[in-house]
């Protein structure tokens, strides 16, 4: 949350900065002539002209926004300018992204933004190796966009909403790059935090999809903070640390998961200390947009303990020659008999890899009361969480380590993480290749 409010602060002071300029600049932009002089002290004067070609005529806008900054991770300054053309009926700003490639200023975004009153409501900064674009959408509410240049792909890298209603301010971020959420609710009187959740999230799509370079598919659990038990005995990545993916069709969800431990102890039967695997459903949260509290005038308000509808799936890597994985199903809900026969379509598998070990799996939708229908069309999201149980030495069960998805309690349903189910005709987060057209260009000339 500061990291967050740090880069709001800094957006906040940089349009000041600019407001403060001169009256003009202030209440009506400026225009590239004025531009240019303020940018010759960064760049030389071929590499500003780069910038123009991409823009209207010189007397069609303004420029009401810019920053220089690193947002390509190549260690040169690329700009970001936000312009508002004149006479547009329409209160929006267009915002335009450079990066400098090989001394060219070449763009990479452009887009569109509305404004409630004024143009610098809409703003740019460039930080921590993003580029931030800043839109006021309310009195005290603001939205910020991430994006990141990387193999001549522009990626919406992180989401920020802030929204103030009567009693409380929401915040939240998604991080897609490293695919994880936070949530904040804050008292509006006295700024007290009344709930705070990180989870981390697992797109997945449908099997066999080709996932282009900048979206990302792969979650990696290999931080302290995913310790929720044993964080004292666990050393590091080194130690333990996992990877999971996730594909789903039309009758089944699948897991992947590749798990790297120094010291394997699998676990060959239900009741054996050992590694396993851990998946987590609670499908009372479960839809287009999956929340765990209501806001009723200054009441927030969280569900009770689940007294159904919670899934596990213990899965077992078996001892990888004569025991095979094996997983143990259990809930706290009445199991019907199409439940039940969907048990035998489940399937497991385990084997050694370098450093550790891999386990898959293959869960029915019918045993968790999932109908595919349901995200044909839309983003469905179910409240999911894996947890790793680590041990070092069997004769020490008390020293087990768990890595999770989110810090967990089964029963308490904000703290699951997300399983996020994209349709063939969207993708979990933005992209845009730079490429594209050249590469649409160059199949049409070869006949494709």
């Amino acid at each position: 949350m500061k990291n967050i409010i740090s880069k709001l602060r800094f957006t906040f002071i940089f349009l000041l900065f600019i407001m403060s300029i001169g009256p003009a600049f202030a209440q009506s932009g400026i225009t590239f002539p004025e531009f240019s002089k303020r940018f010759e002290a960064y760049f030389d004067k071929e590499m500003i002209l780069d910038i123009k070609k991409y823009l209207p005529n010189d007397d069609k806008y303004l420029i009401w926004g810019m920053d220089v900054g690193d947002f390509s991770g190549d260690g040169n300054n690329d700009v970001a300018v936000s312009i508002k053309i004149l006479n547009e009926k329409k209160n929006v700003v267009h915002p335009f992204l450079f990066v400098d490639m090989y001394g060219y200023f070449v763009k990479v975004g452009e887009f569109e933004f509305p404004f409630i009153d004024l143009p610098l409501e809409v703003g740019a900064n460039i930080k921590d190796g993003t580029c931030y674009i800043t839109q006021k959408i309310g009195p005290s509410n603001w939205n910020y966009y991430g994006y990141r240049f990387e193999k001549g792909v522009l990626i919406n890298s992180e989401e920020f909403s802030s929204q103030k209603f009567d009693f409380y301010t929401i915040d939240k971020n998604t991080d897609y790059i490293n695919l994880k959420s936070k949530e904040v609710i804050a008292e509006n009187k006295t700024n007290f935090e009344k709930y705070r959740n990180e989870y981390y999230l697992i797109p997945a799509y449908n099997r066999g999809r080709l996932i282009y370079t900048g979206f990302q598919n792969k979650l990696v659990i290999d931080k302290v903070e995913s310790a929720i038990k044993g964080a004292y005995f666990w050393e590091g990545p080194k130690d333990a640390n996992f990877e999971v993916y996730a594909v789903y069709d039309d009758e089944y969800l699948y897991f992947n998961f590749n798990i790297y431990d120094d010291q394997i102890i699998p676990k060959k039967c239900d009741s054996c200390i050992g590694d396993y695997v851990n998946i987590w459903f609670n499908t009372n949260m479960a839809g287009k947009d999956v929340s765990p509290y209501q806001i009723k005038g200054s009441n927030l308000i969280f569900p009770a303990n689940q007294a159904k509808g919670i899934y596990s799936f213990m899965l077992a890597p078996g001892d990888f020659v004569d025991i095979p994985s094996f997983v143990t199903v259990s809930s706290n809900d009445y199991i019907t008999s199409l439940q039940q026969i969907s048990t035998i379509n489940i399937r497991t598998s385990s084997n050694i890899i370098k450093d550790g070990y891999n386990m898959q799996i293959r869960i029915p939708f019918t045993i968790i009361g999932i109908d595919p229908v349901e995200f044909s069309k839309n983003i469905f999201q179910i409240a999911c969480t894996i947890e790793l149980h680590d041990i070092d030495n069997e004769f020490r069960p008390e020293e087990e380590t768990v890595l999770a998805t989110s810090n967990f309690d089964y029963l308490n349903p904000p703290t699951f993480g997300r399983l996020v189910l994209v349709p063939n005709n969207q993708w979990f987060g933005k992209c845009h290749n730079t490429y594209e057209q050249d590469i649409l260009q160059t199949l049409l000339e070869y006949g494709f």
